[in-house]
């Protein structure tokens, strides 16, 4: 945050977003060393059938290399845990160290021998965040609040895996956890980083806030009750406390149920292209 403040007194505008969960959300493949992708997937899963390459890597790991983020050495194979994979379905929501004791294989061999398997697809949560980091970012002025998530569902072929709890949670344990009852943040201020500062930060100057002429894009929730349902173990849950969500205008959440409207629309962004000739 300091570097973030000191670019800004530079006059540099920059600012950056969080999500309230002290544990981060990546691919397995992160956890290698940088030179270990060179080349592509290809390249990476057959350096990882290489025992002298899968050695090198292990070093590399163990030890650490010059200003790479090491995430496995940071965080350690016990509190990294498998979210996702496809033909392993058996290990989702177990971590690295717990598949190696299943499989009596050193840790690093069970990661490397799972990426080989899932041909380099293996989604993994981190439990590497410091709490009161998290709470410090979060009461920033500078810091919005975003997922970092994808869509998923409870049912069909959106319930896979056991991601991160943040593609469910992370508005709702903002609201109740760390507004309502810790009082972080205060209610304005917490709507704000969710709304309207990141509407201006894109750029969405019709949205973000509810105002004559803006898209009516609402969100009715009861701040008494709303609280996030998601866990690590059991992600696949809606929060409680949201009644209605309107999108442009068309209400497609109401008590709560889905009501199969699909009112939603791509925004896209122009892009300027600037040549010799072009004054800015």
């Amino acid at each position: 945050m300091k570097i973030i403040e000191a670019a800004r007194d530079e006059g540099i505008e920059i600012t950056c977003d969080f999500y309230p969960y002290t544990a981060g959300s990546t691919g397995l493949a992160a956890c290698l060393p940088p030179w270990a992708h060179e080349g592509g997937l290809e390249e990476m899963l057959k350096r990882l059938q290489d025992p002298s390459v899968r050695a090198k890597i292990k070093e590399d790991i163990e030890k650490g290399l010059p200003g790479w983020e090491n995430l496995a050495g940071t965080a350690g194979w016990e509190s990294i845990v498998v979210a996702y994979c496809e033909k392993n379905k058996q290990y989702e929501g177990l971590s690295i160290a717990e598949i190696a004791d299943r499989r009596s294989v050193s840790p690093f061999d069970a990661a490397f021998d799972l990426l080989v398997e899932e041909e380099g697809v293996v989604g993994i949560i981190l439990h590497m965040i410091s709490e009161d980091d998290m709470r410090y970012v979060m009461k920033h002025p500078l810091t919005m609040v975003g997922t970092d998530g994808s869509c998923y569902a409870p049912y069909g072929s959106l319930a896979r895996g056991k991601p991160h709890p943040r593609n469910y949670g992370t508005f709702p344990i903002n609201l109740g956890r760390y507004v309502r009852d810790e009082k972080i943040l205060s209610l304005q201020e917490a709507i704000r980083k969710m709304t309207s500062m990141p509407a201006q930060k894109l750029g969405l100057r019709d949205r973000g806030l509810i105002r004559e002429g803006f898209w009516a894009d609402i969100v009715v929730f009861n701040p008494m009750k709303i609280i996030d349902k998601a866990t690590f173990k059991d992600p696949h849950q809606f929060p409680e406390g949201i009644e209605y969500v309107i999108v442009n205008g068309q209400i497609v959440i109401e008590k709560g149920e889905h009501t199969g409207n699909m009112a939603g629309k791509v925004l896209r962004k122009n892009v300027y292209r600037y040549s010799s000739k072009t004054k800015s």
